[in-house]
């Protein structure tokens, strides 16, 4: 890993020499970013593990890194390549039992395939389909050092990169991977999920298997679906709409509601059922609780928001801990955009987003509160979808509605 940072690295030299045109120089920013972005992918797939998390966590902040790495990088949210079939029949085998006396049918050829873990579908004997996710051997072994060695890494880089917070996305992202590789954690995760969205059509919980899952290897049912970022590039406008609409506002429930959070956002982990107008969410290795002071104060940020309240906005962003390199409270208006809907005077909402890309480079958050850097990768997630498609749905009212569903609670 040191390696390949060292070779990233040496290829943006050229581009500090004096003398260069900026036409010069930006071919060979532009180069480098390519060559680098290519060699992250190709060590994270390697490495797999920690490293590859944190290739998928960073993809999905575009508003830290160059197109380049974004684009690269987001191949390793549902793109990994698999472990062979014997050595997942092996660690069943080894934490449950053999396949053949567990399932009346097993495909071994997987569904999905990640960082830690691999998933294959399977039927039950009483003939009831399932999701068995099957961790890498080893795995528990290597995560913990991986997730202590990737936050030196980042701490280390953080005396070298401008304007983000490296150490606290670090400790984020080490939390996440031990979490990761607690299935019996996921398992209660799953359940209270179930509880929470019990009362949501639109949303479908899978059920947690228990009398299958042990150890390694946790068994769920399946949940049918396509992966959410291909079906909205097939979706028209209309069914596009509709689908952003669910997902929205199953994450204002959580976020303002709930207080657990489903913090892995990637498209992968929602899987959207067309012909029944139904939100799968599955993966729940990656969750994060908001502590009850800082869920009752991002309501009063949405509250803000609708009201169209920018100062007041900054002003409670820079209460809960946030920071941006400029240091000055108005440095966290770029963030506005995050917190504020359905304003003429504030363009669409693809301007919205392009501007908090391009502020947010300019002038970075550097201070991230911990338990709020998590929310924060989901709301940029999703802000990036809404300014895409430029709904004609109301934020407004969506949020109204979980704020009123929270005040009733």
């Amino acid at each position: 890993m040191y390696g390949v940072a060292a070779k990233v690295a040496v290829r943006y030299a050229p581009t500090r020499l004096p003398g260069l045109s900026e036409r010069d120089r930006e071919r060979l920013l532009r180069r480098a970013h390519e060559l680098g972005a290519r060699d992250l992918h190709e060590v994270a797939v390697h490495l797999r593990g920690g490293f590859l998390k944190l290739g998928q966590f960073a993809s999905a902040r575009p508003d830290l890194l160059p197109d380049a790495y974004v684009r690269e990088l987001s191949k390793l949210q549902d793109r990994v390549p698999p472990a062979p079939a014997s050595v997942i029949a092996r660690t069943i085998a080894e934490d449950v039992g053999q396949i053949d006396d567990l399932f009346a049918e097993f495909e071994t050829e997987s569904a999905s395939a990640a960082s830690l873990a691999q998933v294959h579908r399977a039927v039950r004997t009483d003939g009831r389909a399932v999701a068995v996710k099957v961790q890498y051997p080893r795995v528990q072994e290597l995560v913990p050092q991986e997730a202590k060695d990737t936050t030196r890494i980042l701490e280390l880089v953080a005396h070298f990169v401008r304007g983000v917070d490296l150490p606290t996305i670090a400790r984020a992202i080490e939390r996440t991977l031990l979490d990761e590789i607690n299935y019996r954690q996921e398992a209660d995760y799953i359940d209270t999920f179930a509880v929470n969205f019990s009362g949501e059509p639109t949303i479908v919980i899978p059920t947690v298997h228990r009398d299958l899952s042990a150890g390694r290897v946790l068994v769920m049912d399946w949940v049918e679906g396509e992966n959410l970022a291909r079906a909205l590039a097939e979706a028209d406008h209309d069914e596009k709409e509709v689908a952003l609409r669910i997902l929205v506002e199953a994450y204002l429930k959580q976020i303002l509601v709930d207080g657990l959070l489903h913090a892995d956002p990637h498209p992968g982990n929602f899987l959207w059922q067309s012909d029944r107008g139904r939100l799968g969410m599955v993966d729940f290795g990656a969750c994060a609780r908001i502590p009850e002071p800082a869920r009752l104060a991002l309501r009063e940020l949405y509250r803000a928001g609708m009201e169209g309240d920018l100062s007041a906005i900054g002003e409670a962003l820079h209460e809960l801990g946030f920071r941006t390199e400029s240091g000055d409270v108005e440095g966290l208006v770029a963030f506005v955009s995050l917190f504020s809907f359905d304003r003429d005077d504030q363009g669409t909402r693809e301007q919205n987003w392009n501007r908090l890309v391009s502020a947010a480079r300019a002038n970075p958050l550097v201070k991230i509160p911990d338990e709020l850097i998590m929310v924060g990768r989901v709301l940029i997630v999703q802000t990036g979808l809404i300014g895409r498609i430029n709904p004609s749905w109301s934020m407004e009212e969506l949020v109204a509605d979980r704020l009123d569903q929270s005040d009733a609670a």
